[in-house]
This record gives structure tokens, C-alpha cells and sequence, in this order.
């Protein structure tokens, strides 16, 4: 744990860089309907990573690693249509499955206008910057969870959540 000035100043910069615009404020995001999108419920079936690779460390050992493929994301932006416009996609911090949310890391490749990137619990993830020309903004997605074995304890539940801000 940092010593209390520590704190204190990273506090300070942390307000500082919000202040002047550094920092997305997700407070001005409004969250995107998704109802467009096909409902898919997916069992995936998490394997072991490099379980046995010579040399690998505890937490490499008990790395797990899960796909799924082909999720079509539909979402309404027709409010947004003809404004420039960010779009973000994040994941609840507190995922049912996991004992700790930093657990999890989730990545994704994309195929359209949408781009491919990656996140962690918690955190949100730039997928769109742009024009928004369309009252159905989406694209195909195809996901892959890298969750630490050692704070797995069940089936894992979550779903993402899409949010908008429009760009000046």
C-alpha cells in the first residue's frame, strides 16, 4: 500500500487530469440499447493454457483461456445519427464465477467498423470513434476470456454493457 502522501497526490493528479479533460468522464456516456442484437446464451468450455510448458510460472500454469465466436452486436444509435460519436463497451466489476475481478481479462477481434481491443472487469474499452451514419450501429465480435485458474470457483455470468458520448 503507497504511503499516505502518496495516495493523497495521485488523488491530486487523478482530479487534476479529469479537470482538464484527460480522463473520459463516463458520467456524460449514455448506455446504448442492445435489444437488436440476437440473444445468444453461450456455454463456453475454458481449457488450460500452457498447463504443462517447461518452465512456466504457478500463475502461467493455472491460466485458462475460453473463445467465443460470431456474437453479432446490433445497437440503436439513431439519436446519434449524423454527430461524431464515441462508443465504449464495458464489463461489470463484479463478474459471477470469479473471486477477483482482475481475473479476467477479455479480449476482442472485430470485422467491421468496430475495433478490436481489450479490457479488463471494471474498465471500459473504446470500440467506435466516428461519424455515427446509421440508426443500427454494430458488428461481429469474436471474444477471448484469459481468466486466472486460481480465482475461478463456478460457472462465470456476465453481460456487456455499450455506452455512447457524443464528440464535439
Amino acid at each position: 500500500m503507497a504511503p499516505p502522501r502518496t495516495r493523497s497526490r495521485c488523488r491530486e493528479l487523478l482530479v487534476l487530469a479529469a479537470l482538464s479533460g484527460l480522463v473520459p468522464d463516463a458520467a456524460a456516456a449514455t448506455r446504448l440499447d442492445d435489444s437488436l442484437s440476437p440473444r445468444q446464451r453461450v456455454d463456453i468450455v475454458a481449457r488450460w493454457e500452457d498447463r504443462f510448458a517447461e518452465g512456466s510460472s504457478e500463475a502461467q500454469r493455472l491460466s485458462m483461456v475460453a473463445e467465443a465466436s460470431n456474437f453479432e452486436i446490433r445497437l440503436n444509435t439513431a439519436a446519434w445519427v449524423g454527430k461524431q460519436a464515441a462508443i465504449y463497451v464495458s464489463f461489470p466489476q463484479e463478474i459471477v464465477g470469479l473471486r477477483l475481478s482482475d481475473a479476467m481479462r477479455i479480449e476482442w477481434r472485430t470485422r467491421g467498423r468496430f475495433v478490436s481491443g481489450a479490457t479488463t472487469p471494471g474498465q471500459r474499452a473504446l470500440v467506435y470513434r466516428g461519424r455515427i451514419d446509421s440508426p443500427v450501429s454494430g458488428d461481429f465480435f469474436d471474444f477471448t476470456y484469459r481468466i486466472d485458474g486460481r480465482y475461478f470457483d463456478r460457472r462465470i455470468q456476465f453481460q456487456p454493457v455499450f455506452e455512447i458520448e457524443a464528440l464535439p
